[in-house]
């Protein structure tokens, strides 16, 4: 007597679709939740505009000749350290906010700020609420040696706002 076993290949059939469906639905459901939200850059973003400006300013532990007493350097100083705060989207205020300050012996010799001053307000604030919406910022101090070995303590201070295109 000869059996049929194709009845037993249906409902094998039927619990591999089944299974198939599931997985598929698992693997688009773990796409959707990594790739859904944009990474927050912001705050390596500022760290690494920081970074930038205290390479522009000081070159192997020693200030650069041309920082300080130059007012040229002062008024050209984004020019200077080929830095652009342009962004891509056309916004009527600066995503940027960048402050650079140096002292010799308690005194300020040095000064500069460029980009959106109402950025800092963001700055003390951030760290008693985790607000998302609030500006990334990064504070860098270092010291540097001038060329007759005086020691310049440089304060850097730079924020970056950008929500559109990091917070959702």
């Amino acid at each position: 007597m000869k059996k049929n076993k194709t009845g037993g290949e249906k409902i094998i059939s039927v619990y591999w679709f089944a299974i198939l469906f599931i997985v598929a639905g698992a693997v688009v459901y773990m796409a959707a939740a990594f790739y859904g939200k944009p990474y927050d850059v912001r705050e390596i973003e500022a760290q690494i505009l920081a970074n930038h400006v205290a390479n522009c300013l000081s070159d192997v532990g020693y200030l650069k000749e041309n920082v300080i007493g130059n007012e040229d350097f002062q008024n050209n100083f984004l020019e200077e350290c080929a830095l652009n705060f342009n962004t891509e989207e056309k916004s009527s205020d600066p995503q940027y906010f960048l402050k650079v300050q140096i002292f010799q012996e308690s005194s300020n010799v040095f000064e500069v700020s460029e980009g959106n001053a109402n950025l800092v307000t963001s700055c003390g604030v951030e760290s008693e609420i985790e607000h998302e919406k609030l500006a990334k910022c990064a504070e860098r101090e270092f010291y540097s040696l001038g060329s007759e070995n005086n020691l310049y303590l440089i304060k850097v201070l730079s924020i970056v706002r950008k929500t559109e295109q990091n917070v959702r």
